[in-house]
């Protein structure tokens, strides 16, 4: 077997299925491989994803010399690394790095992906003004402990400050996709959270870093969608999000359902400064990032910060209301050196576009009827998600792998995308169709 020079690797798949990296590699004659657990591979067959040329089963993907064993075996020579989904950024980074390609040095020759906790601690170091919640580290190994409970040495220690104010919100320091995270009123619920979080595994079936309770914010949630080049921040969309509360179990936790989402240039001067602030004191040079923000009359608390795609349809979201491509922007970045470029006009296609992903029958019922009801007045698309496959025929090992898959990602039921010239007529619709209220 002759060796595959110059390969796109993409460490992790999508959750989505939009694959717009694959489209990249593809539009450049690149030979595109995918590695993921066996599990996940399987998985993603039965949901009949596009494939990629090769896909190479890991099964320890935090494990980089796994993937260079796999890669070594099947002969690729990658080129580029990137990460497709939250849970293996940090691997495909590191992998980048030690294989010394692509998007190594340009993102940063000493660059390495901060997990929640360590991003709030390099803010503070480098842009103290910028607003956060009040917060504790509290490691998986202290829960059931002394740890738990309300005294501790203070914010970089292990304990629970007693400076923190209800509610509350648990989440890991690694997590992804509102896996782990729940809401809190008390120290008994907080207790029950902290528990739960740290019984449950994360994606692939590994254990989390650690965890995070910090101060519940109220406000208008936000995600901005952008790119950093030699060091400087461009966003290319500001959504603004809908968020609703669901039960799980004894607790509550939050389901990230919607976004109506608008151009970059249209984005408040200090959302684009907190932006900017993620940026430097996180050392990230190039590259797409996502930066998850709750603002009110104080101003905008910055939440979390990641260094890749948005997953949930988003990257589709962007070239809907800003007509450029998110993934060919940071595909070109980091193997071309080439720096972004505006479309004419901004490259803005509609004022405002918004999206559900669905979780109940209802959602897409209301969507249905909204759709046949605007058929001539604004443009809304609902797309049903295909059919998850079942438990039968995987083994316990392939479930526990899958296990959080199944509990975030699999309950989707279908997209819901709607286009109109007036953001508050898409932002009712959205609304109508999730039939509830954001929390906060």
């Amino acid at each position: 077997m002759a060796a595959t020079r110059g390969a796109f690797v993409q460490v992790g798949a999508t959750r989505d299925g939009l694959d717009p990296y694959l489209r990249c590699a593809r539009r450049r004659g690149m030979t595109a491989v995918l590695v993921e657990t066996p599990a996940y591979l399987r998985w993603r067959r039965l949901l009949r994803r596009q494939p990629f040329d090769l896909e190479l089963p890991v099964p320890g993907l935090d494990d980089t010399g796994q993937i260079a064993d796999a890669l070594r075996a099947a002969e690729v020579e990658p080129a580029l690394v990137l990460a497709g989904f939250e849970r293996y950024v940090p691997t495909a980074f590191r992998f980048a790095a030690a294989a010394r390609v692509a998007p190594w040095p340009y993102v940063g020759r000493h660059f390495v992906p901060l997990d929640k906790v360590q991003q709030r601690a390099a803010l503070r170091r480098h842009a103290p003004t910028v607003l956060q919640p009040g917060y504790a580290q509290v490691p998986t190994g202290a829960v059931g402990t002394d740890a738990t409970g309300s005294n501790g040495p203070g914010p970089d220690g292990p304990g629970l400050p007693t400076g923190l104010s209800f509610p509350q919100v648990v989440k890991p320091a690694d997590g992804a996709g509102g896996l782990g995270v729940s809401l809190v009123r008390n120290e008994a619920e907080r207790a029950i959270a902290l528990r739960d979080a740290a019984a449950t595994g994360n994606y692939g079936g590994g254990a989390f870093s650690g965890l995070i309770v910090e101060e519940h914010i109220s406000g208008t949630e936000y995600s901005l969608q952008g790119l950093a080049w030699n060091g400087r921040a461009r966003i290319l969309t500001c959504c603004e999000k809908l968020v609703l509360l669901e039960r799980s179990g004894a607790l509550r936790g939050f389901r990230e359902a919607g976004h109506l989402a608008a151009p970059g240039p249209a984005t408040p001067p200090a959302l684009k400064a907190l932006a900017q602030a993620g940026v430097t004191a996180t050392g990230y040079e190039e590259g797409p990032f996502h930066i998850d923000v709750i603002e009110n009359d104080q101003g905008p608390f910055f939440i979390e910060m990641g260094f890749r795609l948005s997953g949930f349809g988003l990257v589709a979201l962007v070239t809907r209301v800003s007509g450029l491509s998110w993934a060919e922007h940071a595909f070109a970045a980091h193997l071309e050196r080439k720096a972004p470029v505006a479309s004419p006009n901004g490259g803005r296609r509609r004022p405002a576009a918004g999206q559900l992903l669905a979780t109940d029958p209802g959602q897409l019922a209301r969507a249905g009827r909204l759709a046949a009801e605007q058929a001539h007045q604004a443009r809304v698309r609902v797309e049903a998600s295909p059919p998850v496959p079942g438990p039968d025929g995987f083994t316990a090992r392939e479930l526990a792998c899958l296990a959080s898959d199944r509990q975030r990602h699999a309950t989707i039921l279908g997209r819901v995308t709607i286009e109109h010239d007036d953001p508050a007529w898409v932002r009712d619709r959205l609304l109508y169709c999730a039939g509830n209220v954001p929390g906060g």
